[in-house]
């Protein structure tokens, strides 16, 4: 089952199907995520206005009328994507037919859940109540064959760390979506300018997608093997989407029937905005992590080490977002859209969790996800099944949106905590290292919060002033948490407040220009300095040893890589070939109390190459090193007249070049 190939097409497809290297991996990853943060201020800037907008326009009924019609499209596009698009991005051969194979089944899914959605829409008329859900349910119904057409692009862009799909398509979707819904608002279409603003942002989407994908079915061909395969891996990922649609279709079904539709309007608005921080980690975290262990997997000491920078980013931001929703979101959600929509800051409230366990959660799933051992995620999806309806079951009846919004916490924290163990696990990180990031946050965060809902609560009450004057006082309120939450991170663990400082003047810093059809991708050659003094043979296997760290503070990825041949079979660089190695690139002395072994062993990978990489080694480099490594000439006597530089350590694969 496949198409004929579209002319001036070949070179596009392949290239979209190409092997991404990983010695590029990790600017790569710091300039993806730099990108993703940047264009997910923009996007969620977009949405947040659109959303305040529309509020003014439109009533919670409304709005809730709407969220009721799309509630089940919400929950059946997860069986449209089939999972299949995380097994694309993770899968290392036959691409071309993988791709074709997802794409057909994709689409077949999406036009079967197309109609499903249309059959059943009369049953959720009837279980909301009102006529207008079920209208709105039978006319988005076709968004789901419509979104089955991006998966296959966007999860080859997703898979090469194409960034265009951040940089363009999201805000494009972004403001299609808002400029049109507040439009047709404000022209009286009601409930259905949000139906017409959907079906103008998935067009829009699927355009652009494509068009910068640079792929078209036809050149791969459907096998049913390799869908097989695909799918073994996908049968978690669909469970664990599942889990989490699910919990979203009882908690958004359960409060529109038991509070009614205006209560549902007001529900979707909270959880919209309580969702920012968590939907900054799925743009992010997700996009940017997923690939990139899927690529490391195999390197232990690159996947603890991206494992615990990841969890240290996300963390240090999460938790203090949700921390301050407690003490300013009811304030906040009134003085935005009005008393009218009070109750969606007691969601805001509610879900103060939400976004640190989204944090963890996420960390943990890419992480398994990345290592191929999608099958541990059915440990996560049972957590958060139980955890989200017995929440559910008892805090909706006692504590209305109030509750709904603690349920969401409770179920993403659960569900993150054990995410985030397992995925510590797989990637062999200690408690204590991640304690060592998680407590300090943790305590910062929970004084902040404190300090601030009493200054609020207490003095200001800023929802019952002027809008000015009450916008101006949340200001202070959020100086004042960052000014503790920031003290305290500093007294409590100065190696977190020093990457957070690292991290924001990072994003500040204006990333370089690229050339080229991927801008994104492109990164310099890593330097490889020769071990003249080590033997090597073509086809010999040859591994990347380190030597002891230059400063607590030094970072590794700036040093040389110097790899160094080994026997077939032997898994740690041999005792000669460490002194010999040392001998010529000087490293500086451990500090007191640390072992030289520590030294020779720390960070170790077991890398492997063939024949091209010792030649590329022995050859290329021989003619690069005297030009651009300043650290250590070749000719230079061994003890005089060398600088001493630290080893990176870096695995090479013989795919990469």
């Amino acid at each position: 089952m496949s198409g004929p190939e579209q002319p001036g097409t070949a070179d596009k497809t392949a290239e979209a199907t190409a092997q991404p290297s990983v010695d590029k991996l990790s600017k790569t990853l710091q300039r993806g995520a730099k990108i993703s943060a940047i264009v997910l201020v923009v996007t969620q800037s977009i949405s947040l206005i659109q959303t305040l907008a529309v509020a003014r326009l439109l009533s919670p009924a409304e709005v809730g009328a709407f969220t009721a019609g799309s509630i089940l499209v919400n929950f059946l596009v997860t069986f449209s994507e089939g999972g299949l698009r995380a097994a694309l991005i993770q899968r290392e051969k036959d691409l071309e037919d993988a791709a074709d194979t997802v794409f057909w089944v994709t689409l077949v899914n999406g036009i079967v859940m197309s109609g499903i959605a249309f059959a059943v829409s009369p049953l959720i008329g009837a279980f909301f109540g009102g006529d207008v859900a079920g209208a709105v349910c039978a006319a988005t119904a076709a968004v789901l064959a419509i979104h089955a057409l991006t998966n296959v692009p966007d999860g080859l862009m997703q898979r090469r760390f194409n960034f265009k799909r951040r940089m363009i398509v999201n805000p494009s979707t972004a403001v299609t979506f808002a400029a049109t819904a507040i439009a047709l608002s404000a022209l009286d279409f009601g409930v259905w300018g949000l139906v017409i603003a959907l079906y103008a942002s998935q067009v829009v989407t699927l355009v652009l997608t494509w068009w910068l994908a640079g792929w078209w079915p036809g050149r791969g061909h459907f096998s049913f093997t390799i869908w097989r395969e695909m799918a073994r891996f996908a049968l978690p990922l669909i469970a664990s989407e599942f889990a989490q649609k699910g919990r979203e279709f009882a908690e958004a079904g359960l409060t529109g029937r038991v509070l009614g539709e205006a209560s549902l309007g007001m529900y979707r608005y909270g959880r919209r905005i309580a969702a920012l921080p968590g939907t900054a980690i799925i743009q992010i975290a997700s996009y940017v992590l997923f690939p990139a262990f899927s690529r490391i997997a195999k390197d232990a000491g690159r996947l603890r080490r991206g494992f615990l920078r990841a969890m240290t980013a996300l963390w240090v931001t999460s938790l203090p977002a949700g921390a301050l929703l407690v003490a300013i979101g009811e304030p906040l959600v009134v003085i935005a859209l009005g008393e009218q929509w009070r109750g969606a800051g007691l969601v805001l409230m509610g879900m103060a969790g939400y976004g640190p366990g989204m944090a963890l959660g996420s960390i943990g799933k890419e992480s398994i996800k990345g290592t191929g051992r999608s099958r541990l995620l059915n440990w996560v999806t049972g957590t958060s099944l139980v955890v989200s309806i017995t929440a559910l079951v008892i805090l909706l009846p006692t504590l209305g949106l109030l509750g709904v919004g603690m349920a969401a916490s409770a179920e993403a924290l659960c569900a993150g905590t054990l995410a985030i163990v397992i995925g510590m696990r797989v990637a062999g990180v200690r408690g204590r290292d991640a304690l060592k990031v998680l407590l300090p946050v943790l305590v910062a965060g929970v004084a902040a919060m404190g300090a601030t809902f009493v200054l609020e609560n207490g003095f200001f009450r800023s929802d019952g002033r002027p809008v000015v004057i009450g916008l101006g006082l949340l200001l202070v309120d959020v100086l004042v948490f960052l000014g503790i939450y920031l003290g305290l991170l500093r007294i409590l663990s100065p190696s977190v407040s020093r990457e957070l400082a690292a991290g924001v003047r990072s994003a500040l810093r204006r990333p370089k220009r690229r050339t080229g059809s991927d801008a994104a991708v492109p990164e310099a050659e890593p330097e490889v300095v020769p071990t003249a003094a080590v033997p090597t043979t073509v086809g010999t296997p040859t591994e990347a040893i380190p030597s002891r760290p230059a400063s607590p503070g030094w970072n590794a990825l700036d040093a040389p890589t110097v790899l160094i041949a080994s026997g077939e079979g032997v898994e740690t660089a041999p005792p000669w070939a460490v002194a010999v190695t040392e001998r010529l690139y000087t490293a500086p002395a451990p500090p007191s109390g640390t072992s030289p072994a520590n030294g020779h062993t720390n960070g170790h990978t077991n890398g492997h190459t063939n024949g091209h990489t010792n030649g590329h080694t022995n050859g290329h480099s021989n003619g690069r090193v005297n030009r651009h490594s300043p650290h250590a000439p070749a000719s230079a006597p061994p003890g005089r007249g060398r600088r001493a530089v630290p080893i990176r350590v870096v695995r090479r694969h013989p795919d990469d070049g």
